[in-house]
């Protein structure tokens, strides 16, 4: 993984993160983004087992635990979803 891709990853988290803050996400987009989270951190989780860069390991693990807050936070938010 390039320094670039991990990049972009810490990038759309951010962007998660934020449309999460502004409550700017419909259950529908959370759903999708809780996906796009299970991909970053399943693709983090890979890479970090063939990664020897300290700095690297240290910004993916970071990313990882960003990415299970989101996760856990969209979660809960959807929880509280009543239909009708």
């Amino acid at each position: 993984m390039t320094w670039w891709e991990v990049e972009d990853m810490a990038t759309r988290i951010s962007d998660i993160a934020a449309a999460l803050d502004e409550w700017s996400m419909s259950n529908f987009q959370m759903r999708v983004e809780q996906k796009t989270i299970d991909r970053i951190t399943q693709k983090i989780n890979r890479v970090l087992k063939h990664t020897a860069e300290p700095d690297k390991q240290t910004l993916l693990l970071s990313l990882a635990g960003r990415a299970e807050e989101l996760r856990d936070l969209m979660a809960e938010r959807l929880k509280r979803d009543i239909p009708g």
